[in-house]
C-alpha cells in the first residue's frame, strides 16, 4: 500500500467533506480513493489501446530503420 498526499482546491474539499458529513463515505481519503479507482476503471481500456497504439508505432519503426 502506498500513500499520497494531495492537496485540492477549497471547493473541491467542500464536496469531499459533504460526502463525509452526509456519511456516503467515513472519511476523505474514502471518497478520493473511490474517485480515483473509478478513473481508472472507466480509462483503463483507453490507456491499454494507447499502449497497444505506441508499440505498434515503436515496432514499424524499427522494422524501417533494420532495413
Amino acid at each position: 500500500m502506498k500513500t499520497l498526499s494531495i492537496t485540492v482546491p477549497d471547493h473541491l474539499a467542500e464536496r469531499i467533506n459533504d460526502y463525509v458529513r452526509s456519511g456516503f463515505f467515513m472519511s476523505e481519503p474514502d471518497v478520493v480513493l473511490a474517485a480515483v479507482s473509478e478513473f481508472v476503471r472507466r480509462n483503463r481500456v483507453d490507456l491499454m489501446e494507447r499502449f497497444a497504439r505506441e508499440d505498434i508505432t515503436w515496432a514499424k519503426n524499427e522494422a524501417h530503420a533494420a532495413k
